[in-house]
């Protein structure tokens, strides 16, 4: 189908830098890269600002979407029997992204420019954590920016520098900015009801375990009458813990509603290098694997700044 559309506007096939303008398919959906019809039709395009690049694109995505429609008014009633005017078979143009970065099947970024003819300038994200609920706020904000920047062709120094300042300074965010969003389930199912506290059954959940620790400081530090405990259903936020006196590895609290114990407790022993490479660095490294930057950070070079949070 490309090869006929690209005859159809006279494009000789071997002035084009590539066969398969295919970028990416989904269920209902073709993603088309167009930089060689550009290149081919209008050899400085890149010199024009962004909305006039978006419509040159969008007569290219305007010509193809016609062409294919009368190519299903063809195949209807030659192949399915049903006349070209009851068929539902129907191309449709959407959207022009300037720039996309894709990191598996249903997980992508795009640089949105059109959206159905009429301009914009939008970030569009689809499966990645940026859009879950779960992730920490904070690092979904960065994880904005950096897809933004890639996608606007900043180098991988650039987002190195961004990294490593926003690692060096977490200890100055509020804890609830950089913790999990967890609903808790199976409380009975993984506490001991022995009377012991921080202990927990073989095989809890980290976010259970944190939602557990919360009512067992409750306890510890005489508050359960005055805040209300974590039960089955309530969402909550959570952090892990470094070394500690209870030796517990996760906290949970509400981010609202919590006593100064456990908050303190949590800004004291609050693991920032952990909850970095668990909930963000690898992340980050999806993006550096797909363009074949290697390593987020080159510890050898940058470890005394990624990992120095220094001491309130």
């Amino acid at each position: 189908m490309i090869i006929k559309k690209i005859e159809r506007v006279e494009v000789p096939v071997e002035k084009l830098e590539q066969s398969d303008w295919n970028i990416y398919i989904d269920t209902d959906s073709v993603f088309f890269s167009a930089v060689s019809m550009l290149n081919y039709r209008r050899p400085t395009w890149e010199n024009n600002d962004q909305e006039t690049i978006a419509k040159f694109v969008d007569e290219i995505a305007g010509e193809m979407q016609d062409y294919l429609n009368d190519f299903y008014d063809m195949l209807a009633p030659s192949v399915f029997n049903v006349s070209k005017d009851n068929h539902r078979l129907e191309i449709k143009k959407e959207y022009i992204a300037k720039a996309g970065i894709w990191i598996a099947k249903k997980r992508y970024a795009q640089w949105i420019i059109l959206d159905k003819g009429v301009p914009v300038d939008k970030l569009d994200v689809k499966g990645l954590d940026v859009v879950r609920s779960s992730f920490p706020e904070s690092f979904a904000n960065l994880m904005k920016t950096v897809l933004i920047d890639i996608l606007r062709g900043k180098t991988q120094n650039e987002l190195r520098d961004l990294i490593m300042d926003f690692k060096h300074n977490m200890n100055q965010l509020n804890i609830a900015e950089i913790s999990k969003n967890s609903a808790i389930k199976g409380l009975k199912k993984y506490m001991v009801t022995d009377g012991t506290l921080f202990r927990y059954k073989k095989g809890t959940p980290a976010h259970v375990k944190a939602a557990i620790t919360y009512n067992d400081m409750l306890k510890h530090f005489k508050t359960p009458y005055k805040y209300a405990p974590v039960r089955d259903t309530d969402k909550i936020k959570w952090a892990y813990m470094r070394n500690n006196p209870f030796g517990v590895s996760a906290v949970g609290f509400t981010g609202y509603n919590d006593p100064d114990e456990i908050t303190e407790f949590i800004k004291t022993y609050i693991d920032y290098d952990k909850i970095f490479e668990r909930e963000l660095l690898k992340k980050l490294q999806d993006f550096y694997s797909v363009l074949g930057w290697g390593q987020v950070v080159n510890e050898a070079k940058a470890a005394s700044v990624f990992f120095d949070f220094g001491e309130d």
